[in-house]
């Protein structure tokens, strides 16, 4: 009897082990996979932080004078954009990232900088990073 239970304590042991090397890999896994539902459900109208806004292709931040006489803009609110410009804005990236150029998002707007590409290099929506 006593051999029988010590057999039978080692494989939960064991099952218990491999249980939780099993949740350990899998940890990042299900985390990735629920932040990027998350992302994709978020209304834009609840993001409050500039930066969590930009990160989600989704959304666009607005901005205003931060007061009346000021010149200087500040982040208000961030909006969801159309899909048409999620779609559009994916294409010029791949494109930018795939002739050599580097892609920016920031409150200026979207935009792609061949410099990496090479000196005298501009931007085309159809060619990507070419000769001026």
């Amino acid at each position: 009897m006593k051999e029988r239970t010590i057999i039978i304590f080692s494989l939960f042991v064991a099952l218990v082990i491999v249980f939780v090397i099993f949740v350990y890999v899998s940890h990042n896994a299900t985390n990735n996979v629920v932040e990027a539902y998350s992302d994709e459900i978020a209304s834009c109208a609840t993001i409050t932080d500039e930066k969590v806004c930009y990160e989600n292709e989704r959304c666009e931040g607005v901005y205003a004078k931060s007061c009346e006489n000021c010149q200087n803009l500040e982040f208000k609110k961030c909006q969801t954009v159309s899909e048409v410009f999620v779609e559009q804005y994916k294409n010029d990236k791949e494109l930018c990232e795939k002739t050599s150029g580097q892609w920016y998002r920031n409150k200026l707007g979207n935009f792609c900088l061949c410099e990496k590409a090479g000196l005298g290099k501009i931007f085309d929506k159809i060619q990507g990073c070419i000769e001026k």
